[in-house]
Protein backbone atom coordinates (compact mmCIF):
# COMPACT_ATOMS: atom_id res chain seq x y z
CA UNK A 1 0.00 0.00 0.00
CA UNK A 2 2.77 2.44 0.89
CA UNK A 3 4.34 1.83 -2.54
CA UNK A 4 1.06 2.76 -4.22
CA UNK A 5 0.73 5.87 -2.07
CA UNK A 6 4.30 6.90 -2.86
CA UNK A 7 3.62 6.38 -6.56
CA UNK A 8 0.54 8.57 -6.29
CA UNK A 9 2.46 11.21 -4.38
CA UNK A 10 5.24 11.22 -6.95
CA UNK A 11 2.59 12.34 -9.41
CA UNK A 12 1.86 15.26 -7.10
CA UNK A 13 5.44 16.47 -7.09
CA UNK A 14 4.43 19.98 -8.08
CA UNK A 15 3.18 20.49 -4.51
CA UNK A 16 6.50 19.38 -3.02
CA UNK A 17 8.88 21.76 -4.79
CA UNK A 18 9.81 19.06 -7.31
CA UNK A 19 11.25 16.51 -4.87
CA UNK A 20 10.03 12.95 -4.48
CA UNK A 21 7.82 12.19 -1.49
CA UNK A 22 9.30 9.89 1.14
CA UNK A 23 7.92 7.99 4.13
CA UNK A 24 9.25 10.80 6.32
CA UNK A 25 7.28 13.35 4.29
CA UNK A 26 4.08 11.33 4.70
CA UNK A 27 4.64 10.95 8.46
CA UNK A 28 5.30 14.66 8.85
CA UNK A 29 2.20 15.58 6.85
CA UNK A 30 -0.05 13.12 8.72
CA UNK A 31 1.14 14.24 12.16
CA UNK A 32 0.83 17.91 11.21
CA UNK A 33 -2.67 17.37 9.81
CA UNK A 34 -3.90 15.62 12.97
CA UNK A 35 -2.20 18.17 15.24
CA UNK A 36 -3.93 21.01 13.35
CA UNK A 37 -7.27 19.69 14.64
CA UNK A 38 -6.15 20.03 18.26
CA UNK A 39 -5.69 16.31 18.81
CA UNK A 40 -2.56 15.07 20.54
CA UNK A 41 -2.08 11.64 18.95
CA UNK A 42 0.75 11.01 16.51
CA UNK A 43 2.54 8.19 14.76
CA UNK A 44 6.28 7.62 14.93
CA UNK A 45 6.55 5.29 11.92
CA UNK A 46 4.52 2.96 9.74
CA UNK A 47 5.47 0.24 12.26
CA UNK A 48 4.02 2.17 15.23
CA UNK A 49 1.96 -0.40 17.14
CA UNK A 50 -0.38 2.32 18.44
CA UNK A 51 -1.82 2.44 14.91
CA UNK A 52 -3.51 -0.90 15.60
CA UNK A 53 -6.27 0.83 17.59
CA UNK A 54 -7.26 2.76 14.47
CA UNK A 55 -7.67 6.00 16.41
CA UNK A 56 -4.86 7.93 14.70
CA UNK A 57 -6.03 6.89 11.24
CA UNK A 58 -9.59 7.97 12.03
CA UNK A 59 -8.29 11.27 13.37
CA UNK A 60 -6.34 11.75 10.14
CA UNK A 61 -9.41 10.98 8.03
CA UNK A 62 -11.39 13.42 10.16
CA UNK A 63 -8.68 16.05 9.70
CA UNK A 64 -9.01 15.68 5.93
CA UNK A 65 -12.84 15.91 6.07
CA UNK A 66 -14.16 16.85 9.52
CA UNK A 67 -17.72 15.59 8.99
CA UNK A 68 -16.81 12.15 7.66
CA UNK A 69 -16.18 10.32 10.96
CA UNK A 70 -19.11 9.54 13.24
CA UNK A 71 -17.26 9.41 16.57
CA UNK A 72 -20.21 7.60 18.18
CA UNK A 73 -19.19 4.56 16.12
CA UNK A 74 -15.53 4.65 17.20
CA UNK A 75 -14.31 2.45 20.05
CA UNK A 76 -11.23 2.92 22.25
CA UNK A 77 -9.48 0.20 20.24
CA UNK A 78 -8.22 -1.63 23.30
CA UNK A 79 -9.45 -5.18 22.63
CA UNK A 80 -9.11 -7.13 19.39
CA UNK A 81 -12.86 -6.81 18.83
CA UNK A 82 -12.71 -3.03 19.25
CA UNK A 83 -9.70 -2.81 16.95
CA UNK A 84 -11.55 -4.80 14.30
CA UNK A 85 -14.58 -2.51 14.53
CA UNK A 86 -12.39 0.57 14.13
CA UNK A 87 -10.38 -0.98 11.29
CA UNK A 88 -13.53 -1.90 9.40
CA UNK A 89 -14.87 1.61 9.95
CA UNK A 90 -11.58 3.12 8.70
CA UNK A 91 -12.00 1.32 5.39
CA UNK A 92 -15.62 2.44 5.12
CA UNK A 93 -14.73 6.08 5.84
CA UNK A 94 -11.77 6.00 3.45
CA UNK A 95 -13.99 4.64 0.69
CA UNK A 96 -16.53 7.37 1.40
CA UNK A 97 -13.73 9.89 0.83
CA UNK A 98 -12.84 8.24 -2.49
CA UNK A 99 -9.58 6.66 -1.32
CA UNK A 100 -8.09 3.65 -3.07
CA UNK A 101 -8.04 0.79 -0.56
CA UNK A 102 -5.17 -1.69 -0.56
CA UNK A 103 -5.65 -3.33 2.83
CA UNK A 104 -7.96 -5.37 5.00
CA UNK A 105 -9.10 -4.64 8.56
CA UNK A 106 -6.57 -7.23 9.75
CA UNK A 107 -3.76 -5.23 8.16
CA UNK A 108 -4.70 -2.22 10.28
CA UNK A 109 -5.03 -4.35 13.42
CA UNK A 110 -1.65 -6.03 12.87
CA UNK A 111 0.05 -2.84 11.59
CA UNK A 112 1.08 -4.61 8.39
CA UNK A 113 3.08 -2.40 6.07
CA UNK A 114 1.70 -2.51 2.56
Amino acid sequence: MRFNILQLLKNLRSHSQGKEMTDADILKWANKKVKSTGRASHMDSFKDKSLSSGIFILELLSAVEPRVVNWNLVTKGESDDEKKLNATYIISVARKLGCSIFLLPEDVMEVNQR
